[in-house]
């Protein structure tokens, strides 16, 4: 049924192979290899996990065809485990969704066990914050599709061929239960880094949650959508600019927001910028306009 889709896309889809420096028992330096997947963008540009190339000082990239090359690093995101590569190599682009659902169809595609092949599932989830290698908090999509050692940095596939999300991590103790960073993230990563040639960080100085039913009927609040302001630092532009812990956000320019997600994609992409954010407080809107200042990487 998937035949088509998975010779389409399967081209795309690279063996990443790291060599880094290590300590052995005997505290002795040593080599030591990782494997993981990534995928093309196109431009000779790659996309993986951040934790796949961390610390590595050899990056050998091997297309599905047998062709091997070595890769430079572009831009890394331990934030959101993300990390862009460049290469000679030229291969097909895959196209990143703009949205996702839960219940969608998806394959991921990848190397699991230096083994190149796809596995499918659904996405259980289209939000939840896990722990990353680095011992930082990320936001993934969760998926029942096959994942394991290897996958990482893979993409995480739709019916359409879009990749939906960059796979993360698994949980080991349980079955089927995978994470991926979402599409969503993973653009605005590529337009942040396309614009200053490295990643910068947005920093507001806000924390959010997403507002739902209970939380909304809790506050007694008619809206049942949007991001609840949890923390807020003073020193930060959101403060300086209006915003107060307790408001809920409604909008950010002009585009309704649903989760942490959306909001932090639009941060990334409008580093340098102002954003035009809604607010609800006591029952009136409110409109602010709030710089984003960066952090480089």
């Amino acid at each position: 049924m998937y035949e088509d889709l998975v010779e389409k896309v399967t081209p795309s889809v690279v063996t990443i192979i790291t060599k880094q420096i290590a300590l052995d028992q005997f505290f002795m330096p040593q080599v030591a290899e990782g494997i993981g997947s990534g995928y093309s963008i196109g431009k000779n540009i790659l996309i993986t996990s951040y934790h796949v190339i961390s610390n590595a000082k050899e990056i050998l990239v091997i297309s599905e065809d047998g062709f091997r090359e070595e890769a430079q690093v572009v831009a890394i995101n331990p934030y959101h485990d993300l990390a862009m590569l460049s290469t000679t190599l030229n291969l097909p682009s895959l196209k990143l969704a703009k949205e996702y659902k839960t219940g969608e169809i998806v394959l991921a595609v990848g190397n699991p066990l230096g083994l190149y092949s796809v596995s499918m599932g659904i996405i259980s989830s289209e939000e939840r914050t896990i722990m990353a290698h680095n011992g930082l908090p990320i936001y993934v999509i969760q998926t029942d599709a096959a994942v394991n050692p290897g996958n990482s940095g893979g993409p995480l596939i739709n019916t359409r061929g879009e990749v939906v999300g960059t796979v993360t991590a698994m949980i080991r103790e349980a079955q089927n239960i995978g994470f991926a960073i979402p599409s969503k993230l993973v653009n605005s990563f590529v337009k942040n880094v396309m614009k200053f040639g490295r990643y910068v960080r947005p920093y507001v100085g806000v924390g959010v949650i997403k507002l739902n039913k209970a939380l909304a009927t809790y506050l007694g609040v008619k809206r049942q959508s949007g991001l609840l302001v949890m923390n807020i630092d003073p020193n930060g532009t959101a403060y300086r600019n209006g915003i107060r812990r307790g408001d809920i956000i409604l909008k950010v320019n002009n585009q309704e927001v649903k989760s942490p997600i959306d909001l932090l994609a639009t941060l990334e992409e409008m580093v340098g910028s102002q954003v035009d954010i809604k607010v609800l407080r006591d029952s009136k809107e409110i409109d602010l306009s709030i710089p984003v200042p960066g952090i480089s990487t």
